[in-house]
């Protein structure tokens, strides 16, 4: 009876396990960016979100915009405004632009959404640009897209799958990207019932062992001859 409880518990807390690395596959990051490293006094941040011909359409959400006060949008084109942030689609072609002075630590969340893709596997490029007054590319940039950050998105293959959030090249001196909280929180707790499930092994292999030693402690030396 231990056995099978002992199995089935590490059954259970290995799946949640792969839950919780699945379920952080497909969630939201949050991003934060450090203008400061940029090298220039004020300049632009570009943000588009784009994807190959004959995809499915996904969609991707900028929420809880932190740092961005003195932030003005210079150019919005097929970006909706929504619940203070904004959201995206890789249906169109679309380009959100702040003109902001290049002076502190910006950070905001990025989830995505979208429709099953069973057969292409497209991939959707969330890309991040920063400008110096002049246009020009600055920051430790990836060289053949300039971007700073890429966040590359991959739908699921079935309805109600979960997709998953790539990165592509970019500056990592300037972007830094965690997952949500929620994802670590589930992590977290698949890993505690693994140790739980570690501890109770041990705990039941331990009498074993104990009664092992004291029976071999029991077994008489024989006396060695004169």
């Amino acid at each position: 009876m231990s056995n099978f409880f002992n199995k089935t518990l590490r059954r259970a807390a290995l799946t949640l396990v792969l839950a919780a690395v699945s379920g952080l596959a497909s969630a939201g990051v949050i991003v934060t960016i450090d203008t400061k490293t940029f090298g220039a006094a004020n300049g632009y941040l570009d943000f588009q979100f784009s994807s190959p011909g004959n995809g499915v359409e996904a969609t991707a959400l900028m929420s809880n915009l932190v740092g961005f006060g003195s932030a003005v949008v210079d150019l919005n084109d097929n970006v909706t405004p929504q619940g203070g942030g904004y959201l995206f689609s890789n249906l169109a072609f679309n380009e959100l632009a702040f003109a902001l002075p290049f002076d502190a630590v910006l950070s905001f969340d990025l989830s995505f959404a979208g429709a099953a893709d069973p057969v292409s596997g497209y991939i959707s490029n969330f890309s991040i640009t920063a400008y110096n007054a002049l246009g020009e590319w600055v920051g430790n940039y990836d060289p053949v897209t300039g971007a700073i950050a890429q966040y590359l998105w991959t739908p699921p293959t079935t309805p109600g799958g979960n997709g998953s959030i790539g990165q592509g090249p970019g500056d990592p001196d300037a972007v830094t990207t965690v997952p949500e909280p929620s994802d670590w929180l589930l992590s977290g707790t698949g890993l505690a019932l693994m140790a739980l499930v570690l501890r109770r092994r041990r705990a039941a292999t331990a009498p074993t062992a104990a009664a092992a030693a004291a029976a071999a402690a029991a077994v008489p030396t024989p006396a060695l001859a004169a």
